[in-house]
């Protein structure tokens, strides 16, 4: 669970290069540009969801929670040891963007930048990431409450019976 070596990738004279750490779970966000709605309808949270488990198989990384904003996706990612965080990303990111611009006629970036990442370092750390992320429809304005919001893990972590069974792992906290 906690990181154990680095790779360095990327970066120029306005980013800083990506650190990966092998055994690491990330905490990632990917914002739409310009803060436009990427994620408009229940039916683009849906593609977006299928192209997270499509990646999912393909690349055999867990991922621990998740929020669809209508501006933003929150993940917590655990990558599998033979791919870094950056392939993964640029595959989902890449596959959702066709997507949007087919249905919506849309040209241009989908994604604002690069996706933002933290390393998370242990278990408290990944806990309070996991309630960050269910109580961002609450800290926006949309619910009262995380379990009045679809488009999270919140429902899979309290009741096991959610739409996102086999897409969400629990195994860092059922050890």
């Amino acid at each position: 669970m906690f990181p154990s070596s680095t790779n360095v990738e990327g970066g120029n004279m306005t980013q800083h290069k990506r650190i990966y750490f092998t055994s690491a779970i990330y905490h990632i966000c990917i914002r739409g540009n310009n803060r436009q709605y990427v994620l408009r309808t229940d039916e683009d949270k849906i593609i977006f969801l299928k192209t997270l488990s499509k990646f999912k198989e393909r690349f055999g990384f867990k991922v621990y929670s998740l929020v669809l904003m209508d501006t933003h996706p929150h993940l917590i990612i655990e990558p599998s040891c033979n791919i870094n965080i950056s392939k993964i990303m640029h595959a989902i990111e890449l596959s959702y963007s066709f997507k949007f611009r087919e249905k919506y006629g849309y040209t241009g970036h989908v994604w604002q930048g690069r996706f933002k990442s933290n390393v998370i370092t242990g278990y408290d750390y990944i806990l309070s990431c996991i309630e960050y992320i269910h109580n961002n429809p609450v800290r926006a304005g949309i619910v009262v409450s995380p379990n009045d919001y679809l488009w999270s893990s919140y429902h899979f972590y309290h009741s096991k019976t959610n739409p996102l069974e086999g897409l969400i792992c629990l195994d860092k906290f059922t050890e």
